[in-house]
């Protein structure tokens, strides 16, 4: 076996070790908890508390299957044109409670804007792991610098994240994108294996500048986006609270978790099991909005959603899925069109995407 193939499977093994240990970890207190609910209700005793760290729990898990996402570049990208000078302003007053009081913040930014076409909350995801890297290697305090500058290289644009920490060999530099990689305490789990991730299905590179005892240095660079922003539209009213949503879902224990999160913030729901059936209600059944499954057995999500157009025109339609983007994209959905809900969500992110497919009518 030559020493290429092993490296991969060493990387494998870890990635599946480290992908066990963390969501063992999520997944013991949410079990544990929920039985302490059971019993407690049986009692008739309160159990919110044991339901916060339930959703806590939850919390962490759908956190490692995002970083999970984002590591294998299949996260669903929603790109608008950014400002990084802006990204990385607006980002500042959340540094303060990223790292500790004795490390010094400095940012430098470029005296024009500098306009990207990327993910807004993937990148400020990306920024998150840099610092939280670049504070593990300062743990006695320094300075942690966030610059942003442009040229005119393809890859013209740049985000540099820099620490005055204890640094890393060569060696290390080399594996610090590999998932659960800690070689001398940098680049442990998911974080800069998702950012890297991130950034390169965004188009750009990201690479580690390190030396031993002289800090560490991650840059990134984005192609330059020659649009302007577009223009905001008029504001849009909501759609009423009691607007009729068609659920299109072939698992029965999701579909009736989403049932009850559409209930309890107060739609009416029309459920159907598969595609097929969606498009026999549709035919009948006066609704508001669509929210379906893209994979299922028959029809997929697309292809429903195609035939309820047919019958009720301009009806809009939210995806959902727990596969990775190059499934959905290899379903036929766009991410210009798309709107597009990553399992697992919550009631408020459901409530948002059905808000926003409502207004998005007038």
């Amino acid at each position: 076996m030559d020493s290429g193939h092993e490296r991969t499977l060493d990387a494998v093994a870890r990635l599946a070790g480290g992908i066990a240990h963390d969501l063992n970890n999520a997944l013991l207190p949410l079990r544990a908890y929920g039985e302490i609910a059971l019993r407690k209700t049986a009692r008739g005793e309160d159990a919110r508390e044991e339901v916060e760290e339930m959703l806590a729990a939850s919390g962490r898990a759908a956190t490692l299957t995002r970083q999970l996402l984002a590591f294998s570049g299949r996260q669903v990208l929603r790109p608008e044109d950014l400002d990084l000078n802006e990204v990385v302003r607006t980002f500042e007053p959340e540094l303060t409670s990223l790292v500790d009081s004795e490390i010094a913040i400095v940012t430098a930014l470029h005296p024009t804007p500098v306009h990207v076409l990327a993910d807004r909350s993937l990148l400020d995801h990306v920024l998150v792991n840099l610092v939280l890297n670049a504070r593990a290697a300062m743990p006695e305090g320094g300075t942690l610098t966030i610059a942003v500058s442009a040229d005119a290289s393809p890859l013209g644009a740049e985000i540099r994240v820099s620490d005055t920490g204890r640094g890393m060999d060569a060696e290390t530099v080399a594996h610090v994108f590999e998932p659960f990689f800690t070689g001398g305490g940098e680049g442990a789990g998911l974080g800069l294996a998702s950012a890297h991730g991130i950034v390169k299905q965004s188009g750009g590179t990201i690479v580690a500048e390190s030396t031993p005892g002289a800090g560490t240095a991650i840059v990134i660079r984005l192609p330059l986006d020659a649009h302007d922003a577009p223009a905001a539209g008029p504001a849009r009213a909501p759609e009423p609270a009691a607007a009729v949503v068609l659920l299109v879902e072939d698992d029965a224990a999701v579909r009736t978790s989403i049932e009850r999160m559409l209930t309890a913030t107060g739609y009416d729901v029309v459920s159907a099991t598969d595609g097929e059936e969606a498009v026999r209600i549709a035919g009948a059944t006066p609704m508001d909005v669509v929210l379906t499954d893209v994979a299922m057995r028959g029809l997929n999500g697309r292809e429903a959603a195609e035939l309820i157009r047919k019958a009720k025109p301009g009806v809009p339609i939210v995806f959902m899925s727990g596969y990775t983007d190059d499934a959905v994209l290899r379903r036929g959905i766009g991410d210009r069109e798309l709107r597009f809900l990553q399992k697992p969500f919550g009631v408020d992110e459901l409530s948002r995407a059905l808000d926003d497919a409502l207004a998005a009518r007038y």
